[in-house]
């Protein structure tokens, strides 16, 4: 999910081989200075797709914390990242 993201969204904290862990963060802070959209912005944006707005701005201030579950569907999976990449056309 996280390879799937990096570019449209920043991904904080990979590991020295560009892994991360179980979550991952996108940093929104570049969007509150281009844009004035905040990462609440983004994740209320996420519940109007169908999803439970996911936790911002814990551990880093302006972020995203992505935590999928190892039960979830790869279909919903992606649909989740397809979600997250219109967000990001509109931003």
């Amino acid at each position: 999910m996280a390879n799937k993201l990096d570019g449209p969204y920043k991904i904080l904290y990979r590991g020295k081989n560009g892994r991360v862990a179980h979550e991952f963060i996108l940093d929104c802070n570049v969007f509150k200075e281009s844009s004035g959209v905040t990462e609440t912005d983004i994740a209320k944006r996420l519940m109007d797709y169908g999803y439970h707005a996911p936790t911002v701005s814990f551990p880093v201030p302006g972020g995203i914390m992505i935590e999928p579950t190892e039960s979830e569907d790869i279909n919903e999976l992606d649909r989740y990242i397809w979600s997250l990449l219109e967000i990001r056309k509109e931003i």
